[in-house]
């Protein structure tokens, strides 16, 4: 909920020139002076504009030293990098020309809605929804749908390269298995007292390959204690 409710959220940064009244009483004449400014405005939403200085309390955090202030630019950190680089301010997310069901119309009028990306879009729901007219819900499934299927193929991409790393790990155990190297320490595996076909049926059910050949059961005990500690650092990672 709070990652949808940050894709709502369309700043940009500008730098606003106004009247310095106390230079120009000073001087006699008029004294201008630049801000930096952030506008922020929420996707679907053409009324509800906000203006801060770029360097004004957004909010204050605990930090190491006590209370720490956090700006509008430390906020939205990367935009205020590329506005202080004179480069685009692209929002975070997947670009609208990425969505194949989108015409360059639509685009145009997601845009002017200040939608910008998939991410975005999917967010939509309630009033700002209800702000794209007829077919809007459909437009927010389909974007849904388009960033659960990258989802998908992520997934499918790391768990190949998972796949070729055991791979490669498995040839390491064969060729040692061949060679003259030492046989691996299962003297603390928990694999150590398992039979061979009970470790084969539990790498199965792991969803991992098995060894080929015929390795002993030294090798078969480290390959199912490399497996077992992938497992517990995805997991880890996950509750992180």
């Amino acid at each position: 909920m709070q990652n949808q409710k940050k894709n709502l959220v369309v700043p940009m940064f500008k730098v606003h020139t106004t009247l310095d009244k106390k230079a120009t009483a000073e001087k006699g004449r008029p004294i201008y002076k630049d801000l930096e400014v952030v506008e922020i405005r929420m996707a679907a939403n053409r009324q509800t504009v906000g203006v801060f200085p770029a360097h004004d309390v957004w909010r204050w955090v605990d930090g190491q030293e006590g209370r720490e202030a956090q700006t509008y630019a430390m906020r939205f950190e990367e935009q205020y990098k590329r506005f202080k680089s004179n480069t685009a301010q692209a929002m975070s997310g997947t670009p609208l020309e990425e969505l194949p069901f989108l015409t360059q119309a639509k685009r145009y009028e997601l845009k002017a809605l200040n939608i910008y990306t998939a991410e975005t879009l999917a967010a939509l729901d309630g009033k700002p929804l209800s702000n794209l007219g007829m077919g809007g819900r459909d437009l927010k499934n389909q974007a849904q749908a388009y960033l659960d299927k990258a989802a998908g193929s992520a997934d499918v991409v790391k768990l190949a390269a998972e796949n070729d790393e055991l791979r490669r790990r498995l040839e390491q155990l064969e060729s040692a298995q061949t060679s003259n190297e030492p046989a691996p320490d299962i003297s603390q595996s928990p694999f150590a007292t398992w039979e061979a076909e009970d470790i084969k049926t539990w790498v199965k059910e792991m969803g991992q390959p098995l060894l080929r050949g015929n390795p002993n059961h030294a090798t078969l005990v480290a390959y199912a204690d490399k497996i077992n500690s992938d497992l517990a650092k995805a997991k880890a990672q996950e509750a992180a």
